[in-house]
């Protein structure tokens, strides 16, 4: 017998079908509804349940299903016909426990449940029948499987219906950000964002009759495009937005139909800055509501435009907190109140907020969830009563502050803790569901549900469609992913959530978006999956995929009680940081007669779209944190390969430096990692300018036969740089090669793991690593003689601890360039000011001098400094103890033989943190 491997549930081009699946819903039970009865039903079931390791599932199913796939199936298991074979086997799995402090990636032992997915064509009547290795059982399918599962074999097998996802043909691209409606009469619209190689373009369409459109483009040429929003105004025309970018600005732009033809596309927006992440609504009279986040004197601020069936109004600013503000989401309620309902940092930390339209006017604002914890991305709808439900994502306290390799507890990483909360806003009280939602998640995948997306269906029961992280095991040869994220939805019934239901096909990245829908009487539901397969989780072709998913037939009471805010409570790590921020923005230094100011930032920071991201946050996330919880002035994201040589990938990480540029504000860079093994070690790529391709690793590259000469010719062809980082480990470099102008400067320092410098100073490596790869210290470069100025960035996990400074004359990215090519530059693990000079040249300068020449340093702590040691060709020859958090010191060395020397300083304060400037090189 011959099985065939199954790694997941796929979609044969069978099914490839034009239309909305639909699911068989048996009568039997009043819970669940929907709108007109089809012939697909999909069945899911899980063996394994129990935690049995090396336990023989294979087994068979009558009558036979039309198509039959494995779930978490891997090459040793497989499906012939209506049989399978697959084992409960105990594996090693990539792990990411609760950190208090952060760890190294650490393993974990679990058996691998297996599973089928049966389809079937026909409605059925009678008993299902399955028989395994384990023991035989029998169900019959009805909409009690849609409530929670069925278990059988002595609670080791579980069964449930699953949605069924339907592919839309043809594909004109990738395609991403879906947006769905219905219309008043019962047609439903899908406007979507499509990538093809060159450029994005916009598409619609339609579905009257559970058929669909092929896709129209309504943009033409290719673009640069993010996001779709889309609405029907109060004459049935049909309005789709879109964010554009030209002439180095992202606007909003629109198209309406009247039913015969597509009006131009109309300019909606014309600030300077980026207006993105749009939300679009109709009120109960037809007029529409635009809100949007755009990038306004140096912050992002929330603004609204309405459109009363004739033109569109003004802007009306929503917000206008001096902190940034995100991520705007609108709920209209039945009698004319809009609610628009974003995220603000204006405490210092991510809070949810609304602010209500009524009459002509904005009300107060109104806090939502406002504790220390991290609380953003809301989504938001009312329900017939009048009140407002909320969801949004709930993170640590803390979030984003310091948390690094060597340091105790202080703060979060990005990604240690991410749940949803729902709350319900009535009568200006705060209340929540009587069951908390996590109650609904499997125990293994609590820790992280995300990006929520909240509906009500037609009788006002709430589901929640939400992200969570998947855990993947380390066996698995060849391209891999530690993790990667599933779609699932959970609805609140009778004073419960529903059992989690699973999206078989709901693989994607973290912030894949998802629109839903109530509408035909069900839930309409639209997602992007990126086609990874168990057990690799290597993202493969990205489509579009629709399903629905049953209602309920009746309203059933809410139970709701007093909300209750989360109750950690971290002191902040530093409470004088925003007057730190100040002065170190306010700090200048005069060199060769130009007037330079601090630039802070970090040039090595991951996100999920690296294989081993799984415990890093989304691409937004990255920017959130630069942003606001560390207040950078510039961000390199730099993911292997630019998202492991994935096109698209490599896309998205460059439209997101100019999604989130704010011109003399914040400044990010086009960047991405090159990871070879020692000798040629980890590389970060950065270019000032976009378009630039990803220069692929050989086989060569890899064993070491070559070096890094293609490297420096494509840097010199494309006008980039590159820094070396974790250079004395495995992933670093003996220094055999350099470029003092392809790579002017070194990562010095991580947070995610160590010091570099050499072996005996502060935060260094432990010492079998150290003494393993001596040669790739920074002291060993430097005595090389090669001119390495120095940086420090952050890499995977850590946070706020640490900093790449570069002086430069204004926040822009070909001066942050030009800086860190000239050398101007320092590293700290706090908000330093560092300035080191000898004789009239700056730090990172390279100079002749006759002797004796004076090396000044001024050097601003946040705290009481413990010393700063001035350092010359590998050995301390100055020692100058603190007394304060400030220190100006000039020292003339004495040993000035004839040659080349260079000379830096290292900081040290009290409370450990620390500080590097780098070196001036002079020859006597």
């Amino acid at each position: 017998m011959t099985y065939r491997s199954n790694t997941a549930f796929s979609i044969p081009a069978t099914l490839a079908i034009l239309g909305l699946v639909l699911f068989t819903i048996h009568r039997r039970n009043p819970g669940f509804v929907q709108a007109a009865e089809t012939a697909k039903t999909v069945i899911h079931i899980t063996f394994g349940v129990d935690g049995a390791k090396d336990v023989d599932w294979s087994g068979t199913i009558s009558p036979a299903p039309a198509r039959l796939s494995g779930w978490q199936f891997d090459s040793q298991d497989g499906i012939d016909g209506n049989r399978w074979k697959c084992t409960a086997r105990e594996e090693t799995y990539w792990d990411t426990p609760y950190e208090r402090s952060m760890g190294p990636t650490s393993n974990r032992d679990k058996v691998t449940r297996k599973g089928v997915l049966a389809e079937f064509d026909v409605p059925l009547s009678g008993d299902i029948q399955v028989e395994t290795k384990q023991g035989r059982f029998s169900f019959t399918v009805d909409s009690s499987l849609w409530t929670g599962p069925r278990v059988f074999l002595g609670n080791r097998v579980e069964v449930r219906s699953a949605p069924l996802a339907a592919a839309l043909s043809p594909r004109p691209g990738v395609e991403d950000y879906p947006a769905l409606l219905e219309t008043k009469d019962g047609t439903l619209w899908l406007a979507s964002q499509s990538w093809d190689g060159d450029g994005d373009q916009i598409y619609l369409r339609r579905s009257a009759g559970g058929e669909w459109s092929p896709p129209e483009a309504l943009t033409s040429g290719r673009g640069d495009y993010y996001r779709t929003a889309i609405a029907q105004d109060g004459a049935g025309k049909i309005w789709v937005v879109w964010s554009a970018q030209e002439s180095a600005n992202f606007d909003l732009r629109a198209r309406s139909f009247d039913g015969k033809r597509w009006s131009a596309p109309e300019r909606l927006t014309t600030a300077q800055g980026s207006d993105i992440f749009h939300a679009l609504i109709s009120d109960r009279s037809g007029n529409l509501y635009l809100a949007y986040q755009s990038a306004r004197s140096g912050n992002f601020d929330i603004f609204l435009r309405i459109y009363d069936g004739k033109k569109w109004s003004d802007e009306v600013q929503v917000s206008s907190d001096p902190a940034h503000d995100w991520e705007p989401a609108l709920a209209a309620a039945r009698d004319g109140r809009v609610t628009i309902v974003w995220d603000t940092y204006a405490k210092g930390n991510y809070d949810v907020v609304s602010r209500t339209y009524e009459r002509g006017n904005l009300g107060p604002i109104v806090p939502i969830a406002e504790s220390g914890a991290f609380e953003s991305r809301a989504s938001a709808q009312y329900d017939r009563q009048g009140r407002l439900w909320i969801a949004w994502d709930e993170g640590d306290w803390n979030w984003g502050k310091d948390y690094a390799n060597l340091i105790g507890e202080k703060g979060r990483g990005l990604l240690v803790r991410r749940q949803v909360r729902v709350a319900v806003l009535s009568n200006g009280k705060l209340r929540e569901p009587a069951a908390p939602i996590f109650a609904a998640i499997p125990g293994g995948f609590r820790q992280v549900f995300q990006q929520p997306r909240l509906v009500l269906d037609e009788h006002d029961v709430p589901w929640v469609f939400f992200r969570y992280r998947v855990n993947l095991p380390r066996h698995v040869k060849g391209q891999i992913y530690r993790g990667m994220w599933r779609l699932g939805a959970t609805g609140y019934q009778h004073g419960r959530w529903l059992p989690m239901i699973e999206f078989p096909e709901g693989y994607g990245r973290i912030d894949a978006p998802v629109s839903a829908i109530a509408a035909r009487g069900q839930i309409e539901v639209a997602w992007v999956s990126d086609g990874r397969l168990w057990p690799a989780g290597f993202p493969r072709q990205q489509n579009l995929l629709l399903t629905a998913i049953p209602q309920a037939r009746e309203s059933t009471a809410s139970e709701l009680v007093a909300y209750t805010a989360p109750a950690e409570n971290l002191a902040p790590p530093h409470p004088n940081e925003a007057s730190d921020l100040t002065r170190v923005r306010d700090y200048r230094a005069t060199v060769g007669g130009r007037n330079l100011r601090i630039a802070r930032g970090d040039i090595h920071r991951h996100t999920d779209l690296s294989w081993d991201g799984n415990r890093d946050g989304s691409l937004n996330d990255a920017y959130r944190y630069a942003m606001d919880a560390a207040g950078f002035d510039f961000l390199g994201v730099c993911d292997h390969q630019a998202g492991e040589s994935i096109p698209y990938h490599w896309w998205m990480i460059q439209k997101a430096v100019d999604l989130f540029t704010i011109p003399g504000r914040f400044a990010p860079l086009y960047s991405y990692e090159r990871s070879l093994p020692w000798p040629n070690g980890h590389r970060n790529v950065v270019f000032p300018d976009r378009g630039r391709p990803v220069l692929e690793i050989s086989g060569a590259e890899e064993r070491g036969e070559e070096g890094a000469g293609k490297l420096y010719r494509y840097l010199r062809r494309l006008g980039g740089l590159a820094t070396s980082h974790t250079s004395a480990t495995g992933a670093g470099t003996d220094w055999r090669d350099s470029d003092r102008e392809l790579e002017p400067i070194v990562e010095l320092y991580q947070g995610y793991r160590n010091n570099y410098e050499e072996p005996s100073a502060p935060r260094h490596a432990p010492a079998r690593q150290a003494a393993r790869f001596a040669a790739g210290s920074v002291w060993s470069a430097w005595a090389k003689g090669i001119k390495l100025g120095v940086q420090s960035s952050s890499d995977h996990v850590s946070t706020h601890t640490s900093y790449a400074a570069v002086f430069i004359d204004r926040i822009e990215r070909h001066a942050i360039f030009q800086g860190l090519k000239a050398r101007r530059s320092f590293a700290a693990t706090d908000n330093l000011i560092v300035d080191f000079r000898m004789g009239g040249h700056f730090m990172g300068e390279i100079f002749g001098a006759r002797p004796p020449v004076p090396l000044k340093a001024y050097i601003r702590g946040t705290g009481a400094l413990a010393r700063v040691s001035l350092i010359k060709n590998n050995r301390i020859i100055y020692t100058a103890p603190g007394a304060g958090p400030e220190m100006n010191f000039t020292y003339t060395a004495t040993d000035t033989e004839p040659g080349e020397s260079y000379y830096y300083i290292r900081i040290e304060q009290q409370d450990g943190q620390l500080g590097w400037s780098s070196p001036v090189w002079v020859r006597y």
